[in-house]
């Protein structure tokens, strides 16, 4: 997966996607026949729980609603340009990266 799409170990900002593919966190020895291990790959991460791709609906058709006040509004400045989204943030940004990073190796950092 990370080969196919061109990620590289030299820059943290495309530094491996680790896919979320385990369901199962209770446990102790891992059945890897077993289908209920596993989460279903269908499904976004948000989506997995009905509740939070609720909330995230619910905040992107607000943003639908500001963004067309905004676009009424003949006073307001032309400057909103931020289209509605339901997930706020990416899964590789160097921070998230330089954490993963110090905890799998803390006798390492500084």
């Amino acid at each position: 997966l990370n080969d196919l799409a061109g990620r590289s170990f030299n820059d943290l900002a495309q530094y491996p996607v680790m896919p979320w593919v385990i369901k199962d966190y209770h446990s102790v020895t891992l059945d890897l026949d077993d289908e209920a291990t596993f989460r279903d790959l269908s499904l976004p991460i948000g989506a997995l729980q009905p509740q939070r791709l609720a909330a995230l609906k619910k905040r992107c058709q607000q943003m639908r609603e500001v963004a067309q006040e905004v676009d009424d509004d003949e006073d307001s400045a032309d400057c909103y340009t931020q289209r509605p989204f339901l997930y706020g943030t990416h899964y590789s940004t160097p921070a998230y990266v330089a954490h993963f990073l110090v905890r799998s190796a803390p006798d390492l950092s500084l």
